[in-house]
């Protein structure tokens, strides 16, 4: 018996996906029209952004890192963000040696073989690509990975190295462009501290808002229209701007782009992507028969169930009761 030797290898892009919703419209592919893909396109992503009102998807969280400023109490989250998931205090010990500057790059030679885990850089103008290098010698140098921070003079940009592997030089390059800064900060053994979440109320009944120390404990997620803002407490001060906050947070679907192109969801929500559409379709499109909605909202349903039982990570489950008030 003959397999075709590949597993995930069929490209489903966009065309793929409204062509097969429209079918179980009973609509054939060659009589769609560019108002009907038009709607597609519209539905497919109204259907991906309801999709966050649905439940978390695994493949939509990221984790990012954000810098503090002092006395700055608002971080602002990325366009996309709907909500965030786990957020922690960062602290590092910095590591330092002798350093050599050009217009291109830093270069630091340690004492003794060393390992760097996070690389801070506060710029002092617009922020240029970087590669990141560690070497044993100061003559062959390994990239151990390349960063497109966008930052104007002032801003910090932080980076978690994928590899963290003790050598006895580091060197952080510009790969295009001058190197300006005013600060690189090299930092390994990091230690984090989960911060609280408060509510809109909580928030606004602080007292003293404006109180400022070097570890902020607690946010408020303010849920704006395009960019939520967490709001610190107590402010961040000057000490606080070497710390950074580490956040996993949930993000959109990407939008949908060109018919040749992938919408991002992985294989097994195909199906469930292509029977909501369906159904969604069968609303919009007049020629649909109208007694075929409950049947392609019954699939649909069926789809989406089963898609979300399996968006999962299997991790195994604790459950620790809180006995303190019986013990104290």
């Amino acid at each position: 018996m003959a397999y075709s030797g590949t597993v995930s290898q069929t490209t489903f892009n966009t065309r793929r996906v409204i062509e097969n919703s429209a079918r179980r419209c009973k609509l054939p592919a060659q009589s769609l029209t560019s108002e009907h893909v038009d709607i597609a396109n519209d539905q497919l992503f109204l259907l991906l952004s309801d999709l966050s009102n649905r439940g978390i998807q695994l493949w939509c969280i990221e984790k990012q890192i954000y810098p503090f400023y002092d006395g700055q109490s608002s971080v602002t989250m990325d366009t996309g963000t709907v909500d965030i998931l786990n957020s922690n205090l960062r602290t590092l010990q910095e590591v330092t040696g002798t350093n050599y500057d050009t217009s291109t790059y830093r270069e630091v030679f340690f004492a003794s073989p060393t390992a760097v885990s996070t690389v801070g850089v506060k710029w002092s103008a617009a922020s240029v690509p970087l590669a990141l290098e560690r070497s044993d010698d100061g003559a062959i140098w390994t990239v151990v990975q390349t960063e497109t921070p966008s930052a104007t003079a002032g801003e910090w940009t932080w980076f978690d190295l994928d590899t963290s592997v003790a050598a006895q030089y580091f060197r952080v390059r510009a790969t295009t462009g001058t190197l300006g800064f005013s600060l690189i900060y090299l930092g390994n053994t990091p230690t984090e501290i989960p911060l609280s979440r408060m509510s809109r109320d909580q928030y606004t009944n602080l007292p003293n808002k404006s109180f400022t120390s070097n570890r902020p404990l607690q946010f408020w997620f303010d849920r704006q229209v395009n960019q939520p803002i967490m709001h610190l407490w107590p402010v961040p001060n000057a000490q606080a701007e070497v710390y950074q906050i580490v956040l996993w947070r949930q993000r959109y679907i990407m939008d949908v782009g060109s018919m040749t192109e992938e919408i991002e969801v992985p294989q097994r929500w195909y199906e469930a992507i292509v029977a909501m559409l369906a159904a969604k379709l069968a609303l919009e499109y007049v020629e649909v028969d109208a007694q075929m909605i409950p049947m392609l909202d019954a699939k649909a349903k069926e789809a989406l169930y089963f898609a979300q039982q399996e968006e999962r990570d299997n991790s195994p489950m604790m459950i620790l009761p809180n006995i303190s008030m019986y013990t104290r």
